[in-house]
């Protein structure tokens, strides 16, 4: 399987599967060419942006669209590079020791991403992995890479570069006789630099907005994509006033912040007023346009008030693109 019979502009519904929620993913030729470039070269695919444009969701849909398991796992301050290719339970031996219960050193080792997906012949017999069935092949999803210390990345390098990983307590040597690479996906929000070296051994790609669309309307396209009509949804679930309205306002916001000196409000903020509103008044647009008025102050505003008022307040008048549509709306609007 490959990525070159996708279309720039698709839309693919995504299932609610593995704790994740029901969503949909618009492909764009770039994201097409950069995956299609990973997996060719069998290099990690780096994606940068802001939260909420789609970084995540690009490994759902690429691990959908090649029938592949996704394996996820989100990076945290604690998270030691071991943990991407097993964890030992050495607490539960201990205790099942001291109860003198039988000693089984396979369930007490758990393979992780890594080691699922580079060596499963191995992996089915350790831990939580017995008894599975085996995949296709694996999308690794390394997400929020940034959070990490600096040694994390450069603990990968060698992974990386020779594609290959060890286990000395089990003197296993991963990678050896693996038959389908598999495609990892990391994810950065830019909150601390990554290694140059590290960078050098991946594909890269800026999820950045479209420079050809204005920022409201690029806004309007991701909604639209998630709530608006697609395929197995004749109806949309958000009208284009209310995708609009919302994009305005958080353009707006976004201005009022980095007049501030302050973090922007962005896509994920976005994302998540629309998915409330509809959740909140589902196919009732008078009702959608009243809960957008109500409450995108407190999507869009987070940043604590600064002394003089120099900060965005969440006491602000009602958005300007939803007045009523009357002539009384109208002398408003070319006010």
């Amino acid at each position: 399987m490959s990525f070159q019979d996708l279309q720039d502009g698709q839309v693919d519904p995504l299932l609610d599967t593995d704790g994740l929620e029901e969503s949909t993913h618009q492909w764009s030729q770039r994201e097409i060419d950069a995956l299609t470039l990973a997996q060719a070269a069998r290099r990690p695919l780096l994606l940068r942006g802001e939260p909420g444009t789609g970084k995540t969701q690009l490994a759902r849909a690429a691990a959908l669209h090649l029938g592949w398991q996704l394996l996820s796992e989100t990076i945290h301050p604690r998270f030691e590079a071991s943990d991407l290719v097993y964890r030992h339970d050495a607490v539960r031996r201990l205790a099942d020791a001291q109860a003198r219960k039988p000693l089984k050193d396979a369930e007490y080792w758990h393979p992780g991403a890594l080691w699922q997906a580079y060596d499963w012949v191995s992996a089915v017999t350790f831990g939580h992995c017995r008894g599975k069935a085996q995949a296709a092949g694996h999308v690794i999803l390394i997400d929020e890479i940034d959070k990490a210390d600096s040694d994390l990345p450069n603990s990968l390098l060698e992974v990386l570069g020779q594609r290959r990983l060890s286990i000395p307590p089990l003197n296993l040597v991963l990678g050896e006789r693996v038959t389908t690479p598999p495609l990892i996906l990391i994810t950065t929000n830019e909150e601390r630099e990554l290694p140059p070296a590290f960078v050098r051994r991946c594909v890269v790609l800026n999820l950045d907005p479209d420079p050809d669309l204005l920022y409201q309307d690029w806004l309007v396209q991701r909604g639209q994509a998630h709530f608006g009509v697609r395929v197995g949804r004749t109806r949309a679930l958000l009208g284009a006033p209310v995708l609009l309205a919302a994009a305005e306002q958080l353009v707006a916001d976004r201005q009022a912040a980095v007049d501030a000196g302050l973090p922007q409000p962005g896509p994920a903020e976005y994302l998540d007023l629309l998915r409330a509103i509809h959740e909140l008044a589902p196919h009732k647009p008078a009702a959608q346009r009243d809960w957008l008025r109500k409450l995108n102050a407190y999507a869009f505003v987070k940043n604590a008030l600064q002394p003089g008022g120099a900060s965005p307040s969440q006491r602000r008048p009602v958005v300007t693109a939803l007045q009523p549509t009357g002539s009384a709306g109208k002398a408003a609007s070319k006010a």
